[in-house]
C-alpha cells in the first residue's frame, strides 16, 4: 500500500513539474515586446444622443514568447465622452495589472452612450484607450458622431398644419399618426427614423417635398453594421411602412427616399375620382413584402425608382394608375426569395362590385429577377405599357405598344457588394434615346436628379437621363 502510495505521489509531482515548463508564468520586462491591436481606431456610426449603441471590439495581442502584464487600461477622457469599455471581462474606466500569455490575446469591448449635444448637426466626439505595458505607453482611439433628434413616441399630430424641417431629425418609436383633422408638411432634407416595427398612419393629408440634394428620407433608426460591408440600411425589414387611408387624399411625395420597410405603402380603397397620391422623382427601395400595394384608388408617378422588394414592386388592385418614366428594378437578394411577380394586377376587370382597373406605364423601365407579371389576359383590358423597356422577349399588341423587348438597360450597379444604382451606365443602353418624347411635359423634361431629357431628340426610357462623364 505504502509502495502505491509512493508512486502516486511520485507521478504527481513529475506531472506538476511537467505543467509549470508548459506554462511559465514568468513575464518579459523587454520594452520592445509590445502589445499589438487588431485597430488603431474604433469607429462607430452616428449615434442618437441619450440612446446607447451596439457594442464594437478589437483584440489585444501577445505576440512575445513570455507573458506580459498590462499595468493599466484607462479611458482617457470617461467623464466626458460617453464610452464605456470591457476589457476581458473586467469594466472600466481603469482596469488594471491584466496579463496576456505568450502568443496570446484578449477582447476589448466598447459602447458609447452620447449625451445632448445641444446642435442640429452631429458633433464629433473623441476619446482613447491607453494601455501601459512595462511603462511603455500605447492606445487605440475611439470615434463617434453624436446627433441630437426629436423623439416621437405613438405620436398623434395635432389637428391644423403642422410642419416638420431638416434643422434636427426626427425618431419615431411604434407610430406616427397624422388624423383626418390634420396635415403633416416636410419640407427638404427632413429625415425621419423609424424604430423596429414602427409606423406613419396617414389619416389626414401628408406633403414631402424635398430637393434633388436634400430629399425627405424615410429609413429605420439602425446606424451601425450587421457586417464590416452591410450597414442595417441596407436590408429590408428595419421597420414598418406608410399606409395612406381611406379618407386620405391629395397627398404628394417629391424628392422622397424611402427604404428598408416591412410592408411598404400600403394605399387604401378611395374615391377614384379624386387623386389619393402622387409621387414625383422619388426612390422607393427595398422591402420585406409587396413595395407599394394600392386599392381601388388613383395613383400617379413620374420620374420615380421602385426597386427592390421580396413581393411585388407594384401591386394594383382596381383603380387608376399612371407612370411615366419610371423605373421599375428588383434585383433583390438579401435575407428572402422573391415571392412575386415585378407587377400584380387585380380586378382589372368589369364586376358588379367594382370598375376595372385602370393602369398606364409610359417610357418605363421593368425589369428583375423575377417574372413580369401574374398570368393574365390583357386584351380587352385597360392596362397599357407604352415604349416601355423589358428583359424577356416578346411582342407589341394592343396593350404593350412600340416596347422594347429583352433589352438590357446596363445599369450601374445591380446588387454587387449590396451596391445599387439604376442609372445607365453605357449609350449603349437599350434604354438610351429609345423613350417617346410624346410623353415628356412640364413634369419630365428633367430626370429624377434633375439632368434635362433633350430636345428634339427621343429621351431615355426609365427614371434617368444617361449623362455623359465629364473629365
Amino acid at each position: 500500500m505504502k509502495k502505491n502510495i509512493f508512486h502516486i505521489v511520485f507521478v504527481l509531482f513529475i506531472f506538476s513539474f511537467v505543467l509549470s515548463g508548459c506554462f511559465d508564468e514568468s513575464f518579459s520586462n523587454d520594452p520592445n515586446d509590445r502589445l499589438t491591436f487588431s485597430t488603431n481606431i474604433v469607429k462607430f456610426d452616428t449615434i442618437f444622443t441619450q440612446r446607447g449603441t451596439a457594442t464594437l471590439s478589437f483584440k489585444v495581442y501577445n505576440h512575445a514568447k513570455k507573458s506580459l502584464k498590462i499595468e493599466s487600461v484607462t479611458l482617457a477622457d470617461a467623464a466626458n465622452s460617453g464610452f464605456f469599455i470591457n476589457v476581458d471581462g473586467s469594466k472600466g474606466p481603469v482596469i488594471r495589472d491584466l496579463e496576456i500569455r505568450g502568443k496570446d490575446s484578449l477582447y476589448v469591448f466598447v459602447e458609447a452612450n452620447v449625451d445632448p449635444t445641444n446642435q442640429n448637426s452631429p458633433l464629433l466626439i473623441k476619446d482613447s484607450i491607453v494601455f501601459v505595458t512595462n511603462g511603455i505607453r500605447q492606445d487605440v482611439k475611439l470615434e463617434a458622431y453624436g446627433q441630437d433628434v426629436n423623439v416621437l413616441r405613438g405620436e398623434v399630430l395635432p389637428d391644423g398644419e403642422n410642419v416638420f424641417t431638416g434643422e434636427k431629425p426626427y425618431l419615431v418609436y411604434d407610430s406616427l399618426v397624422i388624423p383626418a383633422s390634420s396635415s403633416l408638411a416636410l419640407s427638404e432634407g427632413t429625415t425621419l427614423y423609424f424604430h423596429s416595427k414602427a409606423t406613419l398612419e396617414v389619416k389626414g393629408k401628408i406633403d414631402a417635398r424635398g430637393t434633388a440634394s436634400r430629399p425627405v428620407t424615410f429609413r429605420g433608426d439602425r446606424l451601425d453594421r450587421m457586417f464590416a460591408d452591410l450597414p442595417y440600411d441596407y436590408l429590408p425589414g428595419q421597420w414598418g411602412g406608410i399606409r395612406i387611408h381611406t379618407d386620405s387624399y391629395d397627398n404628394r411625395f417629391d424628392h422622397v427616399a424611402m427604404r428598408g420597410t416591412s410592408t411598404g405603402i400600403v394605399i387604401d380603397s378611395s374615391d377614384v375620382s379624386r387623386t389619393k397620391i402622387i409621387f414625383s422623382n422619388s426612390v422607393i427601395h427595398n422591402s420585406s413584402n409587396n413595395l407599394v400595394s394600392s386599392t381601388e384608388s388613383r395613383i400617379e408617378a413620374w420620374n420615380c425608382q421602385f426597386s427592390n422588394a421580396s413581393g411585388a414592386l407594384m401591386s394594383l388592385s382596381g383603380g387608376e394608375a399612371k407612370f411615366v418614366h419610371c423605373t421599375f428594378a428588383n434585383y433583390f437578394q438579401l435575407m428572402d426569395v422573391i415571392k412575386s411577380p415585378l407587377l400584380v394586377f387585380d380586378r382589372y376587370t368589369q364586376t358588379e362590385e367594382n370598375l376595372p382597373l385602370k393602369a398606364s406605364f409610359e417610357n418605363c423601365i421593368i425589369i428583375g429577377n423575377n417574372t413580369l407579371m401574374q398570368p393574365l389576359e390583357l386584351l380587352n383590358t385597360q392596362i397599357y405599357f407604352k415604349t416601355c423597356l423589358f428583359r424577356v422577349n416578346g411582342s407589341d399588341d394592343e396593350n404593350f405598344i412600340q416596347c422594347i423587348w429583352n433589352g438590357d438597360p446596363m445599369f450601374v450597379a445591380t446588387g454587387d457588394n449590396y451596391q445599387y444604382d439604376f442609372r445607365l451606365a453605357s449609350e449603349s443602353s437599350a434604354a438610351y434615346r429609345a423613350g417617346n418624347p410624346e410623353f415628356v411635359d412640364e413634369n419630365t423634361r428633367t430626370d429624377l436628379l434633375g439632368n434635362p431629357r433633350p430636345e428634339g431628340v427621343n429621351p431615355d426610357v426609365g427614371a434617368y437621363q444617361y449623362m455623359t462623364p465629364t473629365e
